[in-house]
């Protein structure tokens, strides 16, 4: 030791205790107010938590505007009568005309039995096929936040503006089809039932053979929507004048 004191006397310093004890009372301060920091941090992140998701912007409309609607009651009894058509066909189909046949054979009155099996299934499915049940249109965020700003932009619709038609399949299942605004043309067929149509050739070259075809006429009649049923008006409007220039 004495040895080592003389090697390093000139780098030595003496101690003094004054200022040990002082050196120690700022290092026991400052480990004070550090731990008051953290508790106060501590206290605060649990009173005031912070959401890491926060609540999305809130739209006055829905990205899929409901812009025609063909009522509960009109759908609800369609719908009734295509499952009633359904029913119908199933009895004498499968239940009357096989009994009549094995106890008369191929006579009128079994003809007459096939025949209302499968009458009432054609007319109404020919008849109720292009009934419409609602249409939604597909808008941008910012023609969401206002109705002005969502007049505007119907006003001015683009042509490869994206409209979902809903129609009812034979089993009253609905069935969705995306039209671009630009493919609607303003008919009449089918004894006046149609009144819209499109050209769905390319989407039925597309489609396997077991798939339904594409629905490409139309019934739409008066509108029942309670969002925006002034949109459908501006819709019809402009396919219109498209098809008249």
């Amino acid at each position: 030791m004495f040895l080592i004191a003389v090697l390093r006397g000139p780098q030595l310093r003496p101690i003094k205790v004054s200022s040990f004890f002082s050196l120690n009372a700022k290092l026991r301060a400052k480990q004070s107010s550090a731990q008051i920091f953290t508790k106060r941090a501590t206290t605060l992140c649990r009173t005031t938590p912070v959401d890491p998701k926060a609540p999305p912007k809130k739209f006055l409309y829905p990205e899929n505007l409901c812009v025609y609607h063909a009522g509960i009651g009109r759908v609800t009894f369609l719908s009734c009568l295509k499952l009633s058509t359904l029913f119908i066909f199933a009895f004498f189909g499968f239940v009357v005309t096989p009994a009549y046949y094995d106890r008369e054979g191929w006579g009128a009155t079994t003809t007459r039995t096939a025949l209302s099996a499968i009458v009432p299934l054609l007319f109404v499915a020919y008849t109720t096929s292009p009934f419409v049940s609602a249409i939604h249109l597909r808008l941008p965020p910012f023609a969401r936040q206002s109705e002005d700003v969502l007049r505007r932009f119907v006003r001015n619709l683009p042509s490869q503006t994206q409209l979902t038609v809903t129609t009812m399949s034979p089993i009253a299942k609905p069935r969705y089809s995306s039209v671009l605004l630009s493919e609607l043309k303003p008919v009449s067929g089918r004894m006046g039932i149609v009144n819209y149509a499109r050209d769905a050739k390319v989407e039925n070259a597309n489609r396997k053979w077991y798939n339904f075809r594409a629905v490409s006429r139309f019934n739409i009649q008066v509108n029942k929507a309670d969002k925006a049923p002034w949109a459908w008006d501006e819709i019809a409007s402009t396919i219109a004048k498209r098809a008249s220039v």
